[in-house]
């Protein structure tokens, strides 16, 4: 399970990971969409319904990559009870503030920056609870990141 704020690289990753591996890769937003009939649902509804429903059919399964922004700790202990190794793409405030601008210009994202002091807290308090096996510096270019990827689910399995 990669855990990674909004504007973290979670997306870029998925399709790299698709086109050049052979490894099953889920991403959350993703699978809420595809469990909602291909529409957004709503905050509530996602996260009460759907998010716990999708995650725990993601990790119920074997030899599955997840991406993932948000998800309760609850579901995360599951994840490691079902042998998921949790890793963070770590970032700081100013890559992420940069990668907001650069998505808001190039792509017409709507900013995600007020969101990303929460995320990011919430990720140090994973750490801090020792919920988190290891980190990638999101920051590497996305090739080396997909290697490191496969490297631990590769060695994860054997």
């Amino acid at each position: 399970m990669i855990l990674a704020p909004s504007a973290g690289g979670k997306s870029t990753l998925m399709r790299y990971l698709r086109e050049h591996s052979d490894l099953h890769v889920a991403e959350t937003d993703e699978e809420v969409i595809k469990a909602n009939d291909g529409q957004w649902p709503s905050d509530d509804y996602k996260d009460k319904v759907l998010l716990p429903k999708t995650t725990g059919e993601i990790i119920s399964q074997n030899n599955v990559v997840y991406l993932v922004k948000d998800i309760p700790k609850g579901l995360l202990q599951k994840a490691r009870a079902n042998g998921f190794k949790i890793i963070v793409l770590k970032l700081t405030l100013e890559q992420l503030s940069e990668r907001d601008s650069k998505r808001i210009k190039e792509e017409s994202y709507v900013s995600a920056a007020r969101w990303f002091k929460g995320q990011l807290d919430y990720l140090d308090s994973l750490d801090n609870e020792n919920l988190i096996d290891g980190y990638i510096d999101g920051n590497l270019p996305t090739a080396q990141i997909a290697n490191e990827v496969v490297d631990l689910a590769v060695n994860q399995h054997k």
